[in-house]
């Protein structure tokens, strides 16, 4: 018991290890990676929208694009008062997301030292980060700082790129805070995202590099590989509040500065694109299509900018706790389907998925990521091999009864129970041959014998005469004392019908043909209608042969001493025999309930003694 349970323990622990590592495996594969991304963007559909503060929206939307008949790139005159509205408003930082290519004193001789202007006046109360996107030639550089805005923003510190950080499926899950460093360089001189360049200004503290990781307001900023940080969306579009940015301008045009204090005093502004052009899918994703439902640029910076003023982070567990929990739960999900019954199996098994999701989804409510969907592959990996490992033990037991019901009722009968799955107390009506053997002088044989001795040499016995029996396709239904009771049916495997009685006179022939050790055997065959099937109740049943058929084969084989023979059959018997087996005609007995006398036959091969014609009628088919 204890070798077999530790075997079942070891082979429960290497489906839950394997099942671990080989969802570790699979993180390599694309598909399950994008498939991990959704799952953790499941999350923040579930939690859904999360309050906001401090950050406020200037808007190019659709309303501004109607309002200004000026070409988009020579706006420049009202980015200028929006920034001069936002410092008269006491805004504490304002974010232009607005990038300029070139200049474009060439047409607008005015416009770029006219907003250049406006950003030197209003840094005196309110500093204005700008949005530049990273050149990848000397040329694309050298146009880029031409511009009179990003030269001025550059050299005072203001400068930030503007690009977003998108996965696999093109999707905005993370943003890169600040370019990686070169061994030794100072991070006060790394170029910064607009997020973290307006969380700077916004809290007036600088990021530091410090021991290999980035912290910012004294805490450690998870960065991934490319200096990336995990942003912790507070909601879909329209989660932050917004001002249309010709609203703002004529605010600030009509000296409604008690209106503009109302929109951003003390709040960092991001003034960006607010319309179709820019939007980006986020995990606040929908089914709709169209890019109406989707996340402008300028509030994704602004979603990157509430978690790094919050710090509220979203970073992986640590890798022991990823693998813990992944082999924490393949072992409870193979323990609960290898070891529980059906039924409770099942129960188990979904109130550990809902676990899973739960715990999973809780871990990221508090700022820890592990991945639902690599837990739940873990879960199904595990459970396919359980339910594989249950299935081949359950098949395994269930060739084990099989064959011990076989043999101990017959292998028919345990065809029958597994076909009809019943076990009743129930019978039916057929015509059979009945065989019945007994041991000669097995009583004496005893009495000189040690009962281990003769116990061993009776089962050597049982062996031989049982396996004669299956040969010609009877099944034993008892053994009583030394001798034995089968039954032959046309239900027996291969038979045709009517040809029990055959079959049953050459395994009788053939049994008391073949001594075995010291034993010789009698026998008695008898064929006619018998009742078969369960008797006894409920609580303890056999499955027998009832009927005179049985009464006359025992009293058949008990006649052997007194007609000097080893095999009688009855005249019914040889009826349905027919000429396929030469009989020999003893003459008749007596029996006892019955009117006509029994006539007994043997086969002629097993004729010992010539029998006096004045005696005996011969009778030869």
């Amino acid at each position: 018991m204890l070798a077999r349970n530790w075997k079942k323990t070891a082979i429960c622990s290497a489906l839950a290890l394997g099942s671990t590592l080989l969802t570790l495996s699979l993180d390599n594969l694309r598909f399950v990676q994008l498939l991990h991304l959704k799952a953790r963007d499941a999350h923040f559909v579930l939690r859904g929208k999360q309050p906001t503060h401090d950050i406020v929206l200037i808007g190019i939307d659709q309303k501004t694009l109607n309002s200004f008949p000026e070409l988009y790139s020579f706006w420049h005159p009202y980015y200028a008062d929006a920034i001069r509205g936002a410092a008269l408003g006491g805004a504490k930082v304002l974010t232009l997301d607005v990038t300029f290519q070139i200049p474009v004193t060439r047409w607008e001789p005015e416009n770029d030292s006219l907003l250049a202007g406006a950003v030197t006046e209003a840094n005196q109360t309110m500093p204005v980060v700008c949005a530049f996107v990273p050149g990848t030639t000397e040329q694309e550089k050298t146009t880029l700082f031409a511009v009179p805005l990003n030269m001025l923003a550059a050299a005072m510190g203001m400068n930030a790129f503007a690009n977003l950080t998108t996965d696999q499926d093109d999707f905005i899950r993370r943003q890169e805070l600040i370019e990686l460093p070169d061994k030794g360089a100072p991070a006060e001189n790394l170029t910064r995202g607009m997020a973290l360049r307006t969380a700077e200004r916004f809290l007036n503290q600088e990021a530091q590099f410090k021991g290999g990781g980035l912290y910012f307001q004294g805490k450690k900023v998870p960065l991934g590989a490319e200096n990336d940080l995990t942003i912790n969306f507070a909601g879909p579009a329209g989660t932050f509040p917004r001002i249309s940015m010709v609203d703002f301008i004529n605010a600030y045009r009509a000296g409604n500065k008690a209106q503009l204090e109302k929109w951003v005093k003390g709040k960092a502004v991001l003034l960006g694109p607010d319309n179709k052009t820019d939007r980006y899918s986020t995990p606040f994703f929908t089914f709709f299509a169209g890019n109406e439902w989707q996340t402008p640029g300028v509030e994704i910076h602004a979603n990157t900018l509430q978690t790094l003023l919050d710090g509220s982070y979203l970073q992986p567990v640590p890798d022991w706790v990823r693998f813990a929990a992944l082999l924490l739960t393949a072992i409870a999900c193979v323990g609960i389907v290898a070891l529980l019954g059906v039924t409770p199996s099942v129960i188990w098994s979904g109130i550990l998925f809902a676990v899973v999701v739960a715990a999973t989804h809780v871990l990221f409510r508090t700022g820890w990521l592990l991945s639902t969907s690599e837990i739940l592959i873990d879960y199904s990996a595990a459970l396919f091999g359980a339910i594989v490992y249950r299935i081949a033990t359950a098949e395994r037991k269930s060739s084990f009864f099989r064959s011990a019901v076989a043999l101990f009722v017959g292998k028919q009968v345990a065809t029958s129970l597994e076909q009809t799955q019943k076990i009743g107390l129930t019978g039916k009506r057929q015509k059979v041959t009945i065989l019945f053997t007994d041991i000669r002088g097995f009583t004496a044989f005893c009495e000189s014998k040690d009962p281990a001795v003769v116990v061993d040499l009776l089962n050597v016995y049982m062996k031989e005469m049982v396996g004669i029996i299956v040969r010609y396709h009877g099944h034993v239904n008892k053994f009583i004392g030394d001798g034995i009771l089968a039954v032959f049916s046309d239900d027996d495997e291969q038979a045709a019908p009517g040809d029990h009685a055959r079959r049953a006179t050459e395994c009788a022939a053939e049994m008391v043909s073949i001594p075995v050790g010291e034993f010789k055997t009698g026998a008695g065959l008898h064929s006619g209608e018998v009742v078969i099937g369960n008797v006894g109740s409920e609580d303890k049943m056999e499955f027998t042969v009832l009927g005179d058929t049985v009464n006359l084969a025992s009293r058949l084989e008990s006649l052997n001493k007194e007609n000097k023979t080893k095999l009688l059959l009855s005249e019914e018997t040889r009826e349905m025999i027919g000429g396929a087996i030469d009989t020999h005609y003893l003459g008749e007995v007596p029996v006892r309930g019955k009117t006509v006398p029994m006539k007994l036959y043997t086969v002629r091969s097993l004729v010992e003694v010539k029998v006096q014609p004045s005696n005996l009628e011969e009778v030869v088919n």
